[in-house]
C-alpha cells in the first residue's frame, strides 16, 4: 500500500471522456455515486447510456500504478475467482488527470454494508461459498513464493514475507505510535518470526485481502449469495497468510473453516504462524490509522509471540 487520495472527484466531463475512450463512442448521460470500503484509493460507480451501462473507477494521484492490480485481477478471474473484468488502465498522463483502474461492476453490495441483514442462512451459504472459491484459487500453484508477474521468486515464504514485516516495522508512524515497551515486543517477534514459519506450505496463488468490505454479496429469490472478490493484493504464498487474514477481523466462521479444511486441512502449529501474520496486519493498520484498537492489539500480539516456543 501506499499514501491515500480517496478524497478525489471525477466530473461529468472528464467520466464522459473516461467512458467514450474506453468504449470507443460518445457517452452522453453519466450518473457518478462514490462508494464506501476505499482506504487508499477514490472509488466511483458509473451509470452510462451505453453498454454495458454500469462500471466502477479507481482514482489516485498522476503516476500511481493500478498495473500490478490489474494484472492480479485478470490472473485470478482466469483461475476461476469471481472477480471484475479489467476494462481500462491508465497512469494520469492522458484522457483524465488522474491515474485510474476502469472496472467492470460487479452485481450486489460488500459484506460489511450488508452484515446486519444477513439470516443465519445466509451467512453459512456465503461462508460455503466463499470457502469453495478460495479451494479452487488455492489449488493453484508454482515453484516459488513471490509476487504475480515476477519471473523468480523464492524457495523459502522466509525470504518473501519477513522483508514485508521489517518494511512496516521501519515506518516513522509506527515508531511515534507505538510505545518503547511494545516496539520491543515488536522487535523480538520479528527476531521470532523465521523459525516460526520455517514449517511452510507449497507457494499457492492467494487473493490477500479477503475481508467484508472486499466481499460482495448479492441478494437471490433463495437468499444472499456470493457475487465476487475485488481489490486483490495477489501472490503466491503460504496459504495461512491468507486464512490468517481471514480470521483477524472474523470475515468468516465456523462454517467456512469446516469446508475448506475438508480440502486443505490446517498444519500443525498453524496457531503461532497465524499470530506472525497479526502481527503484520496490525502494524500496517498502525501505519495508517491512529485508532487505539490497533495499536492494544499490536501489542497483544506481539507479547504472545515473545511467549511462544518454537
Amino acid at each position: 500500500m501506499g499514501p491515500s487520495a480517496t478524497d478525489l472527484e471525477l466530473s461529468q466531463q472528464q467520466a464522459r471522456a473516461l467512458l467514450g475512450a474506453w468504449l470507443g463512442q460518445e457517452v452522453r448521460s453519466v450518473e457518478l455515486r462514490r462508494m464506501h470500503g476505499g482506504m487508499v484509493n477514490s472509488v466511483l460507480h458509473l451509470t452510462f447510456d451505453r453498454a454495458p451501462g454500469r462500471a466502477v473507477v479507481k482514482l489516485h494521484t498522476p503516476g500511481y500504478s493500478f498495473e500490478q492490480e490489474a494484472r492480479n485481477l485478470r490472473l485470478l478471474r482466469h483461475e476461476g475467482l469471481p472477480c471484475p473484468r479489467v476494462y481500462a488502465v491508465g497512469d494520469g498522463s492522458q484522457v483524465i488527470p488522474y491515474a485510474y483502474l476502469l472496472l467492470e461492476a460487479l452485481p450486489g453490495l460488500n459484506l460489511w454494508e450488508v452484515q446486519a441483514r444477513l439470516t443465519p442462512p445466509d451467512r453459512l451459504r456465503i461462508e460455503r461459498e466463499l470457502a469453495d472459491a478460495l479451494i479452487r484459487l488455492h489449488s493453484h500453484t508454482r515453484e516459488t513464493f513471490g509476487a504475480v508477474g515476477a519471473p523468480l521468486g523464492s524457495s523459502r515464504w522466509v525470504d518473501v514475507f519477513l522483508p514485508q514485516l521489517r518494511e512496516v516495522r521501519a515506518k516513522p508512524e509506527v515508531a511515534t505510535r507505538l510505545s518503547r515497551q511494545v516496539l520491543r515486543w515488536v522487535d523480538q517477534a520479528i527476531e521470532r518470526a523465521p523459525d516460526l514459519l520455517s514449517n511452510q506450505g507449497v507457494p499457492r496463488l492467494i487473493h490477500g485481502d479477503v475481508w467484508a468490505a472486499n466481499v460482495l454479496v448479492v441478494e437471490q429469490a433463495d437468499g444472499w449469495h456470493l457475487s465476487g472478490l475485488v481489490d486483490p493484493s495477489a501472490q503466491y504464498a503460504d496459504v495461512e497468510l491468507e486464512l490468517a487474514y481471514l480470521k483477524v477481523f472474523d470475515t468468516v466462521g465456523e462454517a467456512f473453516f469446516r469446508r475448506y479444511t475438508e480440502a486443505f486441512p490446517l498444519r500443525e502449529g498453524y496457531e503461532a504462524r497465524w499470530l506472525v501474520y497479526w502481527l503484520h496486519t496490525y502494524l500496517v493498520h498502525v501505519w495508517y490509522f491512529e485508532d487505539p484498537h490497533y495499536r492494544q492489539m499490536t501489542a497483544r500480539v506481539a507479547q504472545a509471540l515473545c511467549g511462544v516456543a518454537t
